[in-house]
C-alpha cells in the first residue's frame, strides 16, 4: 500500500528499519553456524575475524533497532524526522539519484554473492545478502513512496544517454531511417562471407586463423563444471588474457540461445555459432560505431552528407577485413571508443553524468583491448580547457579527473574480474609483456619479404594506404579535423577526435611494428569520419568572412567530396576481389 500523499511514511520507515535489524541478526545466526578452520581458531573455535565479522554485524543490527526507535509513534520527534526526510528527497531530483544508487548497491551485493565462490571470502555471504535485502527493500519504499513524483518528473527522459526520438528533426529521422535500412543491406551483403569456413571441424580448422585459437577458450568459458564453484571459474577466470573479458561475454551471451538448444553438442554446432559469432560480435558493434561517427560528423542532416560518410566507413578494405569472417574483439573495442567520443561532446564542458559515462566507456575499451588509455590526452585537453574557461577551479578540475579515473579504474575492474585474484593478474601481466614485445618486433619467425615489421611512418603509411586511405586523402581528413577544431560549428567533437587521433596514431607508428589491420580500425574510422568537415564549417561555422564567400563553399564541397569519390572507387577496386 502506498504512503499517503506520495510521501515517506513514518510506519514506512520503521518497518525497512524493524525488517533490516531482523535480517541482521539472521545474518549473525549464519556467521556462527560453522565454527572455523583450526588454525585460525583464538576461542571457541571461531577466528578473530570471525568475531570481528561478528561485531560488526550486531552494531549494524543495534543501530537499525535504534533508528527504528526513532521513528516509532510515541518518540516526540519522529514526525519532524519524516518531515525532513521527505524534504531532502524532494531537492534536487535525490529521489531519482537514491534510486539509482540502491539498485547499484543491490546488484553489487548479487556481484559479491555470486564471487564470494572465487575470491571474496565466503564467511561474507551472510552480510553480503544482508546488504542486498537492505538495498532492495529501501528501493521498494522510495518507489512506491514516491512512485507520483517519480512518473510526473519523467527521469527516464530527463537523463536518458541519447537524444530522444522526438528530440530529432523530421530529417534526421529519415536519415536515420535509411541509415538503418543501408546497415541492414551491408549485413545481408556479408553473410556469405561470414559462412566461410564454418562448414565442419576441417574447414573451421583450414579457414579459421586467430578464430581457431580463441574459440575452444571461449568453448571452455561456456562448459559447465562439476560444481558451482568450477563453473564460476570457467565462465570468469578463462586463463588467456590476450582478450579481455567483455569480448567472450558479448559472445557467450550471443551463443547462449543455441547452447540451450543444441545441450552436449553445442561446441560441435560451428556452422551456427561461427557466423552468429562475427556478425554480432564483430558486424554489428562496427556499423553501430559507423553510425555513432556518422551522427558526431554529420548530425544526420542529410541524405548526401550523412549516407556518403556511412557508406566510406564501411567500405574501407580494413573494415571489410574485419567484417568479413572475422570474429574478434575490435569491433566492440571501435564502439567503446566511438561512445567515448560520443559522451565527451554530449557533456559540453557540464562535467556531469557524460563525462562520467565517457569514463565508463573508456574503462570498457581498456578491459576490451587496452587502446582506452590512449585517451589520455584527450580527457586531459578537455579538463584543462574547462579550467581555462574558468568552469572548474584548479581543486574542481583536479577532483573530476581523479574522479574520472575512479569511475574507469572500477569499470575496468568489474569488466575483467580476473583482475580480482592474484593469480590471474600474473598470468596476464606476462601474457601482455609478451605480446608487447611481439607488437614492438613483430612475429618471431614468419615470413617477412617487405620487411613490415617495423616502426616509423615509413613503414606504416603503406598499411594505411592498402587498408584505410590514400596519403592525399590522410593529410587532408588531418587537416579537416584541424580547420574544424578551430573554425567548425562542433569544435569540441573535432577537439577530442583529433587528440584521439594523435596519440593513437603515433602511439601505433612510432611503438608497433605488427600491421593488423584491426589494430588500425579505431584509428582511422573516427579520422575518416571528418571528411566533410571543412565545407561543413565553412558554411555553418566560426570562419574568417574571407572564407564565407559563396565561391569557396562551393569550392570547398567540391574538394572534399571528390577527395571522398575518388578514396571510394580507389576502396571498391580493393575490395571487389573479397566478394
Amino acid at each position: 500500500m502506498k504512503d499517503a500523499a506520495g510521501q515517506l511514511s513514518r510506519k514506512s520507515i520503521q518497518k525497512v528499519m524493524i525488517i533490516s535489524a531482523i535480517e541482521g541478526l539472521v545474518a549473525l545466526f549464519f556467521t556462527f553456524l560453522h565454527p572455523s578452520e583450526n588454525e585460525s581458531a583464538v576461542f571457541a573455535g571461531y577466528s578473530a575475524q570471525r568475531f570481528i565479522l561478528g561485531g560488526i554485524t550486531l552494531v549494524g543490527v543495534a543501530l537499525f533497532f535504534l533508528i527504528g526507535k526513532l521513528f516509532s509513534e510515541n518518540h516526540p520527534r519522529s514526525e519532524q524526522r519524516v518531515q525532513s526526510l521527505n524534504d531532502f528527497f524532494r531537492q534536487n531530483d535525490r529521489i531519482f539519484f537514491s534510486l539509482i544508487l540502491l539498485s547499484g548497491l543491490t546488484f553489487f551485493a548479487i556481484w559479491c554473492f555470486v564471487f564470494s565462490w572465487l575470491f571474496i571470502p565466503a564467511n561474507l555471504r551472510p552480510q553480503i545478502i544482508w546488504v542486498g535485502l537492505i538495498a532492495l527493500q529501501s528501493l521498494l519504499c522510495i518507489w512506491r513512496s514516491y512512485g507520483e513524483t517519480i512518473r510526473q518528473n519523467h527521469y527516464a527522459e530527463k537523463y536518458r544517454l541519447f537524444p530522444r526520438w522526438k528530440d530529432l528533426s523530421a530529417n534526421q529521422k529519415k536519415v536515420f531511417r535509411f541509415l538503418v535500412i543501408l546497415s541492414i543491406a551491408y549485413i545481408l551483403i556479408l553473410i556469405p562471407s561470414n559462412l566461410n569456413g564454418s562448414q565442419n571441424m576441417e574447414a573451421f580448422a583450414r579457414y579459421g586463423g586467430d578464430e581457431y585459437v580463441i574459440y575452444p577458450i571461449l568453448m571452455d568459458i561456456m562448459k559447465p563444471g562439476e560444481t558451482f564453484s568450477a563453473t564460476l571459474y570457467h565462465l570468469f577466470i578463462y586463463e588467456d588474457y590476450h582478450y579481455g573479458y567483455p569480448f567472450y561475454a558479448w559472445s557467450t551471451l550471443v551463443l547462449l540461445p543455441v547452447k540451450l538448444i543444441s545441450g552436449e553438442n553445442f561446441a560441435e554446432q560451428i556452422q551456427i555459432n561461427l557466423p552468429l559469432l562475427r556478425i554480432f560480435v564483430s558486424v554489428i558493434p562496427v556499423i553501430l560505431a559507423c553510425l555513432v561517427l556518422t551522427f558526431l560528423f554529420t548530425r544526420w542532416k542529410s541524405y548526401r552528407i550523412s549516407a556518403p560518410v556511412f557508406l566510406f566507413l564501411l567500405s574501407a578494405p580494413g573494415t571489410l577485413q574485419n567484417n568479413q569472417g572475422f570474429w574478434h574483439p575490435d569491433g566492440l573495442n571501435l564502439l567503446f571508443v566511438c561512445l567515448t567520443l560520443y559522451f565527451l561532446q554530449r557533456d559540453r564542458f557540464r562535467y556531469g553524468r557524460n563525462f562520467y559515462l565517457a569514463a565508463v566507456f573508456t574503462g570498457l575499451s581498456v578491459a576490451t583491448r587496452i587502446y582506452g588509455f590512449f585517451f589520455f590526452l584527450a580527457i586531459l585537453v578537455y579538463l584543462v580547457l574547462g579550467l581555462l574557461r574558468k568552469i572548474n577551479s584548479v581543486g574542481g578540475t583536479i577532483r573530476k579527473g581523479v574522479f574520472f579515473i575512479f569511475v574507469m579504474a572500477s569499470v575496468i575492474l568489474f569488466a575483467d574480474p580476473f583482475l580480482f585474484r592474484a593469480d590471474a593478474r600474473e598470468k596476464m601481466v606476462t601474457i601482455l609483456r609478451q605480446k608487447s614485445t611481439e607488437m614492438a618486433e613483430g612475429y618471431v619467425g614468419d615470413y617477412d619479404p617487405r620487411n613490415d615489421y617495423r616502426t616509423g611512418w615509413d613503414a606504416w603509411y603503406p598499411a594505411f594506404e592498402d587498408h584505410y586511405t590514400e596519403m592525399y586523402c590522410f593529410f587532408f581528413l588531418v587537416f579537416s579535423l584541424v580547420f574544424a577544431s578551430v573554425f567548425g560549428d562542433q569544435k569540441l567533437t573535432h577537439l577530442m577526435t583529433l587528440c584521439w587521433c594523435v596519440v593513437i596514431i603515433s602511439y601505433l607508428v612510432f611503438f608497433v611494428a605488427v600491421k593488423s589491420t584491426q589494430y588500425v580500425l579505431p584509428a582511422l574510422l573516427p579520422l575518416m569520419a571528418s571528411v566533410f568537415s571543412i565545407p561543413q564549417a565553412v558554411e555553418t561555422g566560426q570562419v574568417p568572412a574571407v572564407l564565407r564567400h559563396k565561391s569557396i563553399q562551393i569550392g570547398s564541397w567540391i574538394l572534399a567530396s571528390g577527395i571522398l569519390v575518388s578514396q571510394f572507387i580507389i576502396n571498391l577496386i580493393k575490395i571487389a576481389p573479397r566478394f
